[in-house]
C-alpha cells in the first residue's frame, strides 16, 4: 500500500517536471545540477522580463551552466552556488548545456524557452 501512495506521488510530480520551470512574476527561479543532469530539462521565461537564476551544483565536482546565444557563461565549482541574470531580448528557443568538458556529450542539456 505504501509503495502505491508513493508512486501515485511520483506519478503526479512526473508531468509538471516536464513542463518546466515557469518564471515567477519577480523573474526569478533555481536550477540544479546532479549526476550528469539539470533538474530541469525545460525553463520558461517572457521577453524583456530580467531573469534571476539560482544555480546550485548538488555534486563535488565542477559543472557549468551555458547559453551561447545570450552570451550566459556561468562555472560552477563543485558543491557551490551562484546567481546569473539576464533579459532575453528576443522570443525563441536557446540550448543550455553544461560546458564543463564531456558533460553536454553526456546529455547535461536543456531548452529555455521565450515567449512572446
Amino acid at each position: 500500500m505504501r509503495d502505491g501512495i508513493r508512486m501515485r506521488h511520483m506519478l503526479a510530480i512526473v508531468p509538471a517536471i516536464a513542463l518546466g520551470a515557469a518564471c515567477t512574476a519577480s523573474g526569478r527561479m533555481a536550477l540544479v545540477s546532479k549526476g550528469m543532469r539539470f533538474d530541469r530539462a525545460q525553463l520558461r521565461v517572457k521577453v524583456g522580463q530580467a531573469v534571476e537564476l539560482d544555480l546550485r551544483n548538488a555534486d563535488a565536482y565542477a559543472h557549468a551552466f551555458d547559453i551561447d546565444a545570450l552570451g550566459v557563461h556561468v562555472p560552477l565549482p563543485g558543491s557551490q552556488s551562484a546567481r546569473v541574470t539576464f533579459t532575453p531580448a528576443a522570443a525563441g528557443e536557446y540550448d543550455f548545456y553544461c560546458g564543463a568538458p564531456g558533460h553536454r556529450a553526456a546529455g547535461m542539456v536543456g531548452k529555455l524557452v521565450v515567449e512572446p
